[in-house]
């Protein structure tokens, strides 16, 4: 998560996880959700008490890293929540869904099926009523001009997945040769019936084209699969803390002996406390006590934060505890190598295409963004530019800007770098300590486009309306 406040690393990411929720003065409307879980509760998987549901989506408070917590207290099944929005505007769409978080769930605890949508109103009580089988209907498909999809393009390493490819207008009554634009998210560049968004970037692509704002070009969209966060990350990322108990130990029974405060290097407090057999946990900076779920006699696992706390006991005494997350990521040089040797040369052999450097760009948004960078920065010798938007740059201790920082200056490539102001507490500023990092090495801002976004959330929609820019910036004729 992104280092942003005055806690230390261990107490940033509880905050995030639990506390995202900054509501401002300015016009808020709720949406009350009511979630029905009966049918997961009749199957036997989900339980009362042990697991978390809720909702994630793409306007704050929501995210689609954290669980907006709904409860249960009739224990029918039926969950509420009441989420505020800050409307900046008389409307917003808002897409969303169910998840339950917990262990041995049937897709990880995400509502199957796309994303739902809802417009909220400025001065209309909003209520969204929604059952765990819902499913939106079908969109009609929005592509515009000519785009041929490939699916299950195969690779050596990693699993299959569809790969998209817009032609511009004219392509198939001439002969002539186009340069090529590589963009992670395939599925979420030309055809909102694919995941509910698009960027919308064939529309952006047919009106600056015909108009002669921007030279014709190809763009192709790799499709991503259920490996994204893996491909998508070019290091591993480990997540381990040990505290240290500060108070003492009031019990020697279990589990009620692992009660107490205990303290990081970094200086974060974490306490826990038992309630009818039940271990709990305060987070840095949070204010409420959440439930744990025993994983064995010493080991508890924080459902929504996908974080396990392992005691060290030593015959009776708990001095210390360890919290831990499974390693994540690592497969960024994979698909890295995927693109380079089988997506490229197959897009190569079968368009008129400009395969040369000066004529080849990469880009992406999200963690798109992070591996556009590493993957630009690792492969010069094949993309000249770079569209770095909304990048992650809070991955794995903000490897990307220590990346930046060991380069021996600038590289001969042009970059988009942007974020909006609505993505998420600390967004704009590690933007900004990318931005720096980049013009510390010799960028300028003839070769480097940096763009603040007042208002943009982190979604397609936004990405969207940034696209004609992007395009300018790569392909302008003048």
């Amino acid at each position: 998560m992104r280092q942003l406040l005055s806690y230390g690393l261990f107490g940033v990411i509880f905050f995030h996880l639990f506390f995202p929720h900054n509501i401002s003065a300015q016009s808020v409307d709720t949406v009350y959700f009511s979630l029905d879980m009966t049918e997961p509760i009749s199957e036997g998987w989900l339980k009362h008490g042990t697991e978390i549901v809720g909702i994630r989506g793409d306007q704050s408070p929501l995210n689609w890293g954290n669980t907006f917590e709904a409860s249960d207290p009739d224990k029918d099944g039926i969950y509420e929540v009441a989420v505020p929005f800050n409307l900046h505007s008389d409307s917003l769409l808002v897409s969303f869904k169910i998840k339950v978080d917990g262990v041995n769930n049937p897709d990880d605890g995400w509502q199957k099926g796309r994303n739902h949508e809802a417009m909220i109103y400025q001065g209309v009580k909003n209520k969204v009523t929604l059952k765990w089988a819902d499913e939106p209907p079908q969109a009609p498909t929005t592509i515009t001009g000519q785009v041929e999809i490939f699916r299950d393009f195969q690779s050596d390493n990693l699993v299959p997945r569809d790969l998209y490819v817009y032609l511009p207008p004219g392509y198939k009554e001439s002969n002539q040769r186009y340069p090529v634009l590589y963009m992670h998210d395939g599925q979420a560049l030309f055809d909102a019936s694919e995941i509910g968004q698009e960027w919308r970037v064939d529309e952006a692509a047919e009106e600056l084209i015909r108009a002669g704002e921007i030279e014709p070009v190809i763009i192709v969209g790799i499709g991503n699969t259920q490996n994204r966060f893996d491909e998508y990350t070019p290091t591993e990322q480990v997540w381990r803390y040990e505290l240290n108990r500060i108070s003492s130990q009031e019990r020697t029974t279990f589990p009620e002996a692992f009660a107490g405060n205990y303290i990081s290097t970094e200086g974060d407090t974490i306490r826990f406390k038992t309630k009818h057999d039940t271990l709990l946990t305060m987070i840095p900076g949070g204010q409420f006590w959440q439930p744990l779920i025993p994983e064995s006699e010493h080991a508890f696992f924080l459902a929504q934060a996908g974080i396990t706390f392992t005691f060290d006991v030593k015959e009776t005494e708990v001095n210390q505890v360890v919290a831990s997350k499974p390693t994540m990521g690592g497969d960024g040089d994979l698909y890295g190598g995927f693109i380079i040797k089988k997506v490229k040369p197959f897009i190569d052999q079968n368009f008129r295409t400009r395969p040369e450097r000066e004529f080849t760009s990469l880009g992406g948004s999200s963690l798109g963004g992070l591996i556009t960078l590493y993957l630009g920065l690792e492969y010069q010798d094949t993309f000249s530019n770079l569209l770095v938007v909304s990048p992650s740059v809070w991955w794995d201790g903000q490897m990307i800007i220590s990346k930046v920082n060991e380069l021996p200056g600038a590289t001969n490539q042009h970059i988009w770098l942007d974020m909006g102001t609505a993505e998420g507490e600390g967004a704009v500023e590690s933007a900004k300590a990318l931005n720096k990092a980049l013009l510390n090495k010799g960028w300028s801002k003839e070769n480097l486009n940096f763009v603040i976004e007042e208002g943009a959330a982190h979604n397609e929609r936004a990405w969207a309306k940034r696209v004609p820019d992007m395009l300018r910036f790569l392909y302008s004729k003048n």
